[in-house]
């Protein structure tokens, strides 16, 4: 802590406004020389003014000097600005200005088709310049303000105005019509002809616009030719078998095309999507959410419908093992369990992924999941989630087991399809192995279990 101070005593005088007192005068007595002391004084100042007779002299000599300097500078400008002021301006061509300025300037400028013998001082020009634009200016503001005698029509006739147009683009349309059909199918649709005179001519109107597009009379139109094919093509398929008997190849829809492109991804179109698919999915977050599927075909087929309630999640797992995380690599175990490195997961990455989403859309259900691409450092999915709260899921009978609460979490307790086959159980042969799972069915079988009375 700070020591104390000790409060000062104000004074009276301290105390009171400095601004009401005024200062005080003070007199002080004549101060009393010697005569030996005065003497020496007056000797001093004697000699002090004897030097400074001396340097006045010479600062005088040197003013004058500086004024004669100043003088001969003087007239040195003034001969210079007579000699400016008497030479005569330039002469400057006519049409070099012309080129220059715009044409509407040389009105204004009169000395633009002067001669160069009447040529004036710049200054009496610029001002009959000014003088020529305020004059075109007060001729513009009278024009303004002057009663043309144009009135905004009224409201009945912007109505008419209106039906008239919209009439007219009707008529337009209709023309343009069968013109275009004539020229696909000329057998059976002819040009259109020239309307009857009416009282409000908007159909007069409308055929002098389209007239200008009416094709000319050839033999070579492009329905004719088009027809042709037509023809050819009706003959070919009459050879072809009929529908029953094409293969199942013959009749896929639009997503089976899709899913066997989709086999192909060593193809070019497949290899450059994925390519580009994949540095796109790399600037965006690990967990996003997409506005529809990557693969449609292969979505649909595990559950998802284009409907409210269902929800798409990409989600980027990097790939690899896990390595045990033991200090110095001490496990303190048996040597079966000493491995640090080459350890791999018993959950796949794609159940990986679902856990991932499942925690961040913890309202949600995690239906299913499938790969959409990779790269050497991560493994890209798409998780399929349903919202059990939305009515439209509520009232599917298709999809509203999935509502009950013993579903939540499903992803994390091995309920998905991925993770039943992580933990090896499907229906077939050689499933009774791992049936209620590997660990259950080992102990089953490694319990002796016998009879009370047998």
């Amino acid at each position: 802590m700070a020591p104390q101070t000790r409060k000062r005593r104000i004074s009276a005088t301290e105390s009171n406004d400095p601004k009401d007192t005024p200062p005080k005068k003070t007199t002080r007595a004549p101060r009393k020389t010697a005569p030996k002391a005065a003497a020496q004084r007056k000797g001093k100042t004697a000699a002090k003014k004897q030097g400074d007779f001396a340097t006045n002299g010479q600062i005088v000599q040197q003013g004058s000097e500086a004024k004669k300097q100043i003088q001969n500078q003087g007239s040195d400008l003034v001969k210079e600005i007579d000699s400016e002021l008497k030479t005569r301006i330039p002469q400057v061509d006519r049409d070099t200005l012309t080129k220059e300025f715009s044409p509407d300037l040389v009105t204004v400028l009169p000395w633009m088709h002067s001669s160069a013998e009447k040529t004036q001082a710049y200054p009496q020009l610029m001002l009959k310049a000014l003088d020529d634009l305020q004059s075109h200016v007060s001729v513009y503001e009278k024009t303004v303000k002057q009663d043309t005698g144009i009135r905004a029509p009224n409201q009945m006739r912007w109505l008419q105005d209106a039906k008239d147009l919209e009439d007219m683009s009707q008529h337009g349309l209709q023309m343009a019509t069968k013109i275009i059909n004539h020229i696909v199918m000329p057998d059976l649709c002819g040009l259109p002809t020239k309307p009857a005179e009416t009282d409000s001519g908007v159909e007069e109107v409308a055929w002098e616009l389209i007239e200008e597009a009416l094709p000319g009379e050839s033999k070579d139109i492009w329905g004719k030719i088009a027809q042709g094919h037509v023809k050819a093509l009706a003959e070919v398929l009459k050879v072809l078998p009929i529908e029953e008997d094409l293969d199942q190849a013959a009749k896929m829809g639009a997503l089976k095309y899709v899913e066997e492109l989709q086999k192909k991804k060593q193809s070019d179109v497949v290899a450059f999507l994925l390519r580009v698919r994949c540095w796109e999915l790399r600037q965006l977050n690990v967990i996003h959410r997409a506005s529809r599927p990557s693969r449609l075909d292969k979505a649909r087929r595990l559950g998802y419908k284009a409907k409210q309630g269902y929800v798409i999640y990409r989600v980027r797992v990097r790939r690899g093992g896990r390595k045990r995380p033991a200090p110095k690599g001490a496990t303190y175990g048996k040597p079966t369990n000493q491995g640090i490195n080459q350890l791999k997961y018993q959950r796949s990455l794609k159940a990986t992924a679902e856990e991932r989403v499942g925690r961040r859309c913890a309202n949600l259900r995690v239906l299913n999941s499938y790969w959409i691409n990779q790269d050497s450092t991560y493994k890209y999915y798409e998780v399929i989630l349903v919202d059990p709260q939305h009515k439209a899921i509520r009232i599917d009978p298709r999809i509203n087991w999935i509502v009950n609460p013993v579903h939540k979490h499903r992803e994390a307790r091995g309920l998905t399809a991925t993770g039943k086959k992580s933990r090896g159980l499907n229906k077939g042969h050689r499933y009774n192995k791992t049936k209620a799972g590997r660990r259950k069915t080992w102990k089953r079988h490694n319990t002796l279990s016998l009879w009370r009375y047998r």
